[in-house]
């Protein structure tokens, strides 16, 4: 049996946005805010929104989170916001130069659970690992489930052998590497990135390209 995972494809800066159906009903990432109408239509015809039961964000810069108080305030007080702990402050602080290069404003973001590397949650249907993945960010999280071998991968890795930058504040090359690194040792078919298209059967070889590429670099 495989996941209902839907995928709502970023528009201009925005990151994609994942809804898994089940029994908890997750939304992964909100992108910047600028198309929130849409993505929320978008969700409505997937699942009603007070139905959402977690938003989990992959990592705190403003592509990723910018919408998530459109989401959250839709869902009727049943949505709950997951964010590694690292970044729970900066969240709440509202702070974002990226989002006043693009004239948007970084909301101020009240996380309800703080997440820590290799956590269990269950998202959808299925038990998924939290894994701790810094050097694109400093709160950057993967998610992924053994069962399926599915990972969402934020901006740590992307399709085709893709990898975040890590030229940001909070940005950091050999942790990146040692990142990448780490997911090249799961068993990944679906591979479900921050930005970009999505990889239904190879996943594992993506990753692996992407740790070439990186390694390159060195």
């Amino acid at each position: 049996m495989s996941m209902d995972i839907f995928t709502i494809p970023g528009i201009d800066y925005d990151s994609n946005v994942y809804v898994i159906n089940g029994e908890i009903p997750t939304i992964i990432d909100t992108g910047t805010g600028f198309n929130s109408r849409m993505i929320i239509e978008s969700i409505q015809k997937i699942i009603k929104l007070n139905k959402i039961h977690q938003v989990l964000l992959t990592h705190e810069h403003y592509d990723h989170v910018g919408g998530v108080q459109d989401i959250i305030r839709e869902t009727d007080g049943s949505g709950r916001i997951f964010a590694h702990r690292d970044i729970v402050s900066k969240l709440k602080e509202g702070k974002s130069t990226f989002a006043e290069m693009l004239g948007g404003v970084m909301p101020h973001i009240e996380v309800d659970v703080s997440l820590t590397d290799n956590m269990q949650i269950t998202v959808g249907d299925e038990p998924f690992q939290v894994l701790f993945t810094p050097g694109h960010s400093i709160g950057s999280l993967c998610f992924y489930c053994k069962k399926h071998e599915v990972l969402f991968s934020g901006d740590t890795v992307f399709a085709h052998g893709g990898f975040g930058r890590y030229d940001f504040p909070g940005g950091d090359f050999h942790s990146l590497l040692r990142s990448i690194e780490r997911l090249a040792t799961l068993k990944i078919k679906n591979l479900y990135p921050g930005h970009g298209p999505i990889i239904e059967t190879c996943g594992k070889d993506n990753v692996a390209h992407s740790l070439s590429n990186i390694r390159s670099l060195i």
